[in-house]
């Protein structure tokens, strides 16, 4: 058993730094998804021209050249879209119209991201309060069944592949076999992880419910 499983977490300047994250993303979710298209975009933009530039200049405009550059700076835009839409809209349907208060301690917030993933109260109230908030959102009933599905899915998919790479003596067989094999590794690692992690959100969300109604101490503060 884990004897510092109710040990309050002090965060750090990191620990500050995501909760005031957090606080903007859950409520500034459009914003967010805005900085976030940006920042893929940025990224791209840059990684993309330290690969292109020399060979655009080394090949003196060769038209296939500047085309391949010209079709993955389109890439580029709509990769950086979509990044910003899917987070926007996955930071809502999170949040559950339901965010952190927007005058929340970031400290606090961090330290209650913690707590819920150790399954206990904390001793401040208020991070207790936070953590209820954020136990609501981390409800992950269905993400070990989601694994699993997506997981197998992708090994009925890519086993036939990789006996026929085998059977060709193609190097892609090598691979294909690598991928199967991570694929594995990260579903017998992520499944019992995502588990464990429900358990403890549960039992803190429970046991939050106790107190507040009187049937289990306090929440955190001194009677």
């Amino acid at each position: 058993m884990d004897r510092n499983r109710g040990t309050p977490r002090a965060p750090g300047r990191f620990g500050t730094l995501m909760g005031r994250l957090t606080v903007y993303s859950q409520n500034n979710p459009r914003q967010f998804g805005l900085r976030t298209a940006l920042g893929v975009g940025v990224f791209a933009v840059v990684f993309g021209s330290l690969l292109f530039v020399p060979l655009v200049v080394e090949t003196g405009l060769a038209p296939t050249i500047v085309a391949i550059a010209g079709g993955t700076l389109v890439m580029a835009v709509v990769v950086s879209v979509a990044a910003g839409l899917g987070t926007a809209w996955m930071m809502r349907r999170m949040v559950r119209g339901r965010p952190v208060p927007p005058d929340s301690d970031p400290a606090r917030v961090w330290a209650a991201h913690w707590q819920i993933l150790r399954g206990t109260l904390h001793t401040d109230p208020e991070t207790n309060r936070l953590g209820r908030i954020l136990a609501d959102q981390s409800d992950t009933s269905r993400s070990p069944k989601y694994m699993i599905a997506l997981g197998g899915f992708l090994l009925l998919i890519n086993v036939p592949n990789a006996l026929l790479y085998y059977d060709g003596g193609s190097p892609m067989a090598l691979f294909n076999l690598f991928f199967l094999f991570a694929l594995l590794v990260t579903l017998v690692v992520l499944v019992p992880i995502t588990m464990r992690r429900q358990r403890r959100v549960r039992q803190f969300r429970e046991t939050y419910d106790l107190a507040s109604t009187g049937s289990s101490g306090t929440l955190g503060g001194e009677d």
